[in-house]
């Protein structure tokens, strides 16, 4: 993640610059960029996010199962975009380093990012497992149980909090250039040789990002390509069906004795709701995800490639401008999220039977 502050190199004639010096007026111009998109994004969404988790609270008696979870994603996004807020303030401020030193706020700005992205993107595969079984089985799991719910999003966070201990240890503050005040945060130089460090962050980035990915991947791939196959457990019957068997020495009255009836027309309506239901869950989770691919794959290979510190000015100079680009996509998701919330929480008066 490239580092947020302003130094300025206005002193500097342009005809007196260096390769470095040039690079160094890229990386500030860059950084400015980055500061104000962070601020503008911040202060437009963080109410917007607030506003959402309220309305949220407020719909009690619709859609039970899963607004838990969009309230616990919610404020994970006001907690993640707080702290990047707060960190990029506070690199362009004297005030909090003179009482905090700056490895310090790097140590814990990288935890309660990566803790709080992590808790996110597995609160959207939970609540699409908790909400892929309600829809599918909803005999079975139509008793909704809060107690339920805050287990898994408490289990979630400890999981997220563990994941991340290794960020206090190997994040610090580093320096992009020992003639000016350019700092950013980065691994510790006296981890860089440590031999494990880089299978370290891949498992990390991999529990933390690529495996909910994959998952619900699977789960887009599984609900389009296997709908019919698994509507068939659902055991869905019409009144009709039900009358037919009933004449049959009483076997159709007994097997069918637990389930609900239903009409021929309630039977498709509840069919069409629940592909609807499931495809707007899906679609809003993958969306959110793929914001964030980008950002994760970039310092993934900055990781294996050095591409940050590489040799040549042109390679720094092309990864400055890329990690540039797919950070502003990955702060897209904070204004999204209360547009994917509406979508998932938008219901629809039942057509009559």
């Amino acid at each position: 993640m490239s580092s947020i502050s302003m130094p300025l190199l206005t002193f500097i004639q342009p005809s007196m610059l260096t390769e470095e010096q040039i690079y160094l007026e890229e990386w500030t111009n860059s950084s400015r960029l980055l500061f104000y998109s962070v601020l503008s994004i911040a202060f437009f969404t963080l109410p917007v996010l607030l506003t959402s988790f309220c309305w949220i609270r407020c719909k009690k008696r619709q859609n039970v199962h899963f607004l838990p979870y969009l309230c616990a994603i919610l404020g994970a996004n006001m907690v993640l975009l707080g702290t990047l807020m707060a960190s990029v303030i506070t690199e362009n401020t004297d005030y909090v380093y003179d009482l905090i030193p700056g490895y310090l706020v790097c140590k814990l700005t990288a935890f309660l990012v990566n803790s709080s992205s992590c808790f996110i993107h597995w609160a959207w595969v939970a609540m699409y497992a908790e909400r892929f079984c309600y829809i599918f089985f909803p005999l079975r799991f139509r008793n909704h149980s809060s107690c339920r719910t805050r287990c898994i999003l408490l289990t979630i966070l400890v999981m997220s909090m563990c994941i991340q201990l290794w960020t206090p240890i190997f994040i610090t503050g580093r320096r992009l250039d020992s003639q000016f005040d350019n700092i950013y945060c980065g691994e510790d130089p006296q981890y860089e040789s440590f031999t494990h460090t880089q299978l370290i962050m891949v498992l990390e980035v991999f529990a933390t990002f690529f495996l909910p990915l994959i998952l619900t991947i699977f789960a887009d791939i599984s609900v389009l390509t296997w709908k019919s196959a698994w509507g068939l457990s659902i055991h869905l019957v019409s009144q009709d069906e039900i009358r037919s068997k009933t004449s049959d020495n009483g076997v159709g009255s007994r097997k069918h004795s637990h389930m609900k009836i239903v009409s021929s027309n309630s039977m498709r309506n509840s069919q069409k709701q629940r592909s609807n239901a499931i495809r707007r869950c899906l679609i809003s989770a993958t969306i959110t995800l793929f914001l964030n691919l980008p950002n994760y794959s970039l310092q993934l290979l900055d990781e294996f490639f050095n591409l940050r510190e590489s040799s040549s000015i042109d390679v720094r100079r092309i990864f400055l401008r890329i990690d540039a680009f797919v950070y502003i996509l990955y702060l897209m998701q904070f204004p999204i999220t209360p547009i994917h919330i509406y979508i998932l929480t938008r219901t629809k008066k039942r057509k009559e039977s």
